[in-house]
């Protein structure tokens, strides 16, 4: 999958991304995520949810989401977020995402562990 020049560098080229694995996530079909990095507490990825869909109101107990959208658009805790956008929502806070359009959205997340959990 990932290409490691130096402990702890992970370099994943786009060709290798979309060869990644989709994993199904949220509330049915239409959204799924591709891991790029994960250390146990922290993870990265891409996450594609298909116009239409959402993922399902959710909250991370334990963990900050951050979340850039790389394409189309998604509305977030009432908020229309278009490509370039950034979200950092804090562990405990219910929220939802849904693809707004015609294309659906693609994000980049990160999940981060909460320091004092």
């Amino acid at each position: 999958m990932a290409a490691q020049t130096e402990p702890g560098v992970v370099l994943v080229p786009a060709d290798q991304v979309v060869e990644l694995a989709p994993m199904p996530l949220g509330v049915g079909e239409g959204a799924v995520h591709r891991t790029t990095w994960t250390d146990g507490r922290s993870s990265a990825g891409l996450m594609h949810i298909d116009a239409g869909h959402h993922l399902g109101e959710h909250t991370h107990r334990r963990h900050h989401h951050h979340i850039w959208v790389v394409s189309g658009r998604t509305r977030v805790l009432g908020a229309e977020l278009d490509a370039g956008s950034y979200a950092h929502i804090p562990a405990g806070v219910a929220h939802d995402f849904e693809a707004v359009g015609d294309e659906g959205c693609t994000v980049f997340y990160l999940y981060q562990q909460d320091g004092s959990a």
